[in-house]
């Protein structure tokens, strides 16, 4: 309580009540609240203002008692003066505050804060949400409204040691994948994973900017970096077996084989081209790397022809004419271009076709050297390909090829 007349308690309890309120005002359960708390802070304001005039008055009213530790009377004046002019200082820059945070007051007590939306996934009717704990962090996902052939899943992480919160609809299976939460909850932890190692990455290197780093705010990086454990833990849960379909059973009426897949700069190039001129234009651009049965062969021969076009979560899928279909994601910075293919009955490979998740697990490869032609056509595409990034999480690679990277 203030005593009103012992500055010494006041300012010691005055110290302690606005570190109180800084821890307090991470979190509000209502926005309202904020009104109050702007009223208060005003007062505070100007009350500090009214303490910074009083300081400085003091320290000139007593000026003939001011000495340096060496006894030097005309040291101890000069000083007592150049405190008394920085507080003043002080107080005219404290006045210009405090003219703000009235200004943001009196916009704040414009809002008509409405209750909160009801979460999609959450009520009582809805899907039940999956919650699992890594260390101090609490995860927790449900399947919110599809986009075209991705489930969708809405996600909360939450700082158990803080309280803040973080709620996303951003996380996504690839196209025409079951509901699976569990799924969600390791993809949602390899991100994490990932965020988590950028984080420490540039903590060691400060002058280095990580390719993970902004996949979320600070506070949930350097949270997932204090848990890295448990979130592997998480990470490395068991898959869910997938069964081999019989070859002759399952043998697709047609294919879709990729004619090109860019990434890094050169996908950057396409993608700058579609945000100016538009996907037809990116198509147009991309055929030209189309050699008719070369490509076809190439891509048979080297496990690049899948049942159903690959995509991941966050991956825009337009369809072209002739057959083709331009898959980009601004956010993973790749651009791939594939061309539908129907396999002759007669003449279909089943050593050198794969399905397309045993294909990009690596699964699969061919047995044989490909002919000439096929070895330089595939040559000319290694070479088109840039270097991976030197910096990448041991899971996010695989979650990036098969969903995308969905953060």
């Amino acid at each position: 309580m203030p005593t009103f007349h012992d500055p010494l308690a006041d300012a010691a309890e005055a110290s302690e009540a606005m570190r109180g309120l800084a821890h307090a005002s991470r979190v509000f359960d209502d926005p309202a609240d904020t009104y109050t708390v702007f009223g208060d802070l005003t007062a505070a304001m100007r009350s500090l203002r009214q303490v910074l005039d009083q300081l400085a008055a003091t320290h000139l009213a007593h000026r003939d008692r001011a000495h340096h530790d060496d006894g030097d009377h005309l040291a101890g004046d000069r000083s007592a003066l150049a405190a008394a002019d920085e507080l003043h200082q002080a107080g005219t820059l404290l006045d210009q505050a405090h003219d703000h945070l009235n200004a943001a007051f009196s916009h704040s007590g414009r809002i008509a804060w409405h209750p909160e939306p009801a979460q999609a996934g959450l009520d009582h009717d809805g899907p039940v949400p999956t919650t699992v704990t890594a260390g101090t962090l609490r995860l927790t996902v449900w399947p919110d409204t599809p986009v075209g052939e991705h489930q969708r899943y809405a996600y909360r992480i939450t700082d158990t040691t803080t309280g803040q919160e973080l709620e996303g609809r951003d996380l996504f299976t690839g196209a025409g994948q079951p509901v699976d939460p569990d799924h969600a909850i390791r993809d949602l932890a390899t991100f994490l994973g990932a965020a988590g190692e950028a984080r420490q990455y540039a903590l060691d290197h400060p002058d280095s900017t990580p390719e993970h780093a902004g996949l979320f705010p600070e506070w949930v990086a350097e949270a997932a970096r204090t848990n890295t454990d448990p979130l592997t833990e998480l990470t490395e849960l068991a898959e869910p077996t997938e069964q081999t379909e019989p070859a002759e059973a399952s043998r697709p009426e047609r294919q879709w084989i990729s004619v090109v897949f860019l990434q890094g700069e050169e996908a950057d190039e396409v993608l700058d081209l579609i945000e100016r001129d538009g996907t037809d234009a990116a198509i147009e651009l991309l055929t030209g790397y189309d050699y008719g049965e070369e490509t076809t062969q190439a891509a048979l021969e080297n496990g690049y022809a899948y049942d159903e076009p690959p995509t991941g979560a966050l991956d825009r899928v337009v369809t072209g004419e002739d057959g083709y279909i331009l898959t980009y994601n601004p956010f993973a910075g790749h651009v791939s271009l594939l061309r539908e293919y129907t396999p002759p009955a007669d003449a279909l490979n089943e050593d050198a076709v794969v399905p397309a998740r045993e294909a990009i697990a690596g699964i699969g490869a061919p047995k044989h050297e490909p002919e000439p032609a096929l070895k330089q056509a595939t040559t000319e595409r290694s070479r088109r390909a840039p270097d991976p990034s030197w910096f990448e999480h041991p899971g996010v690679a695989t979650v990036k090829q098969s969903r995308g990277l969905s953060l």
